[in-house]
């Protein structure tokens, strides 16, 4: 029930005016239909494309955001690659272990959920990843005693590996994948902070 209340308060914080704003809108929509059809359908179509320009604007702030994540990982080091995933896993419900002395072509990380062990190799490429890589990774599956092996890259998988995969039920994770898990916790992050502030206020 404070929880209902919190964020109701936070939405009236953010859109104060926005009843305010409506009525006007309406009262003056309704002035002008009966003064002039045509320049009221005229003034509708217009106030209609606002909604629809704020959307095409949002959608290429998305995309500049996608574009500047992918040349950020791009540009990082395996270690720093293999950094940068331990939360994203975290957030999707996995308790998380970096594995010490791991080389880039090895077992990066270890990640456990509802019983399930999988090891996850960071594989960072300019390059489509090969069957071979997930290979190495599978083999040994056994020595760490996992359940399942994910492979993570910045790129995508060529269909050998693809198929590989398949029938090995290897999981894959291709940069399409790896943004939306970014997209995940961003959205995460920003909702934990609304909430944050909204709590601080409810407090004070």
């Amino acid at each position: 029930m404070q929880e209902k209340k919190t964020t109701m308060m936070g939405k009236k914080k953010r859109y104060p005016f926005l009843p305010t704003l409506l009525f006007v809108i309406t009262f003056y929509m309704v002035q002008l239909f009966q003064y002039n059809v045509t320049v009221f359908f005229i003034v509708l179509g217009l106030l209609g494309s606002i909604p629809l320009s704020w959307y095409g604007w949002k959608q290429l702030k998305i995309a500049e955001q996608r574009l500047s994540s992918a040349r950020e990982i791009d540009g990082m080091t395996h270690h720093q690659f293999t950094l940068f995933l331990k939360p994203l896993f975290q957030k999707q419900g996995y308790s998380v272990t970096k594995v010490k002395h791991s080389n880039e072509h090895g077992v990066h990380l270890i990640v456990r959920k509802r019983g399930i062990k999988a090891i996850v190799h960071a594989k960072l490429s300019q390059n489509e990843v090969q069957a071979k890589a997930l290979r190495d990774i599978n083999y040994v599956k056994e020595q760490y005693k996992a359940n399942q092996v994910i492979i993570v890259t910045n790129h995508l998988f060529t269909k050998e590996a693809g198929q590989y995969a398949t029938a090995n039920k290897i999981i894959l994770m291709d940069h399409n994948t790896l943004d939306a898990m970014i997209q995940v916790f961003m959205k995460k992050r920003k909702n934990h902070r609304f909430i944050d502030r909204v709590r601080s206020a409810w407090l004070d």
